[in-house]
């Protein structure tokens, strides 16, 4: 499984990208900065965008991607999330007012589709994926994505859930990377309960009697004006990613 960090950061700032991760080439982790990184070519070879959750810096440029699939006449491209998240899409986005309706451009689901992911494990290509509930806005899923006996985790957007972590120690051996969200520093543990995502030591808790012998625990979406103190914070057997990586798994 190669998976190639196109854009990690939980905020806009110069040098860094908004979340978009690509797997194999075809499977996109979230649209917060995929049509500004990759070229053309790379866009239309996109095959499946698995959303998150709806909050803008993981939605930003989904128009812009399907633009460029459109334009070419790409056809058999998915956009997979949760029903909230589809519900959203279709009202606020592609609504005719902050971009055009996909009824108004007469475009067919041979083209491309928006698909409510199913409660449990299914296919995409060479992938098996299954989405997981996490505590964010309503819709928030995290994503497990395995490839033959190995498997990655990718919390999105998440509050403290235990259960995530459990989720993420059951698979022992056969996951491979954790990529686990990192907004905010320790000191802004109250903002972080408040907004539903993490801090170094909420993660440090999480893993304390799991995953000791995972080979990648990596924190991701850290906020680029805290990056500096959330890096220090993080704990020692936990990686960051700032964007960029490429993961060979």
């Amino acid at each position: 499984m190669k998976i190639e960090i196109l854009g990690c950061s939980g905020s806009v700032a110069i040098g860094f990208n908004t979340t978009s991760i690509l797997i194999n080439g075809d499977t996109l982790i979230d649209a917060g900065s995929a049509a500004s990184v990759l070229s053309e070519a790379a866009v239309r070879d996109i095959r499946h965008i698995l959303l998150t959750h709806s909050h803008i810096d993981h939605i930003k440029e989904l128009p812009f991607i399907l633009d460029v699939m459109y334009s070419n006449h790409v056809q058999g491209v998915t956009i997979w999330g949760s029903k909230q998240t589809m519900d959203v899409l279709k009202a606020h986005v592609f609504n005719g007012l902050i971009w055009p309706e996909m009824e108004e451009l007469k475009v067919d689901e041979s083209v491309f589709r928006f698909a409510c992911v199913p409660e449990n494990e299914f296919e995409i290509g060479r992938l098996r994926v299954k989405a997981v509930e996490v505590e964010h806005i309503p819709g928030s899923v995290a994503y497990v994505v395995c490839e033959g006996d190995h498997c990655v985790i990718f919390s999105g957007d998440t509050g403290y859930v235990q259960a995530l972590f459990d989720l993420a120690a059951s698979y022992g051996e056969r996951l491979k990377a954790f990529f686990i969200e990192a907004s905010f520093p320790n000191r802004m543990h109250d903002i972080a309960r408040i907004t539903h995502h993490l801090t170094p030591a909420m993660i440090d808790g999480g893993i304390q009697d799991f995953l000791q012998n995972s080979p990648q625990v990596i924190a991701y979406h850290i906020k680029p004006k805290y990056l500096q103190e959330v890096l220090a914070e993080l704990p020692k057997r936990v990686n960051a990613i700032k964007g960029g990586e490429v993961f060979n798994l």
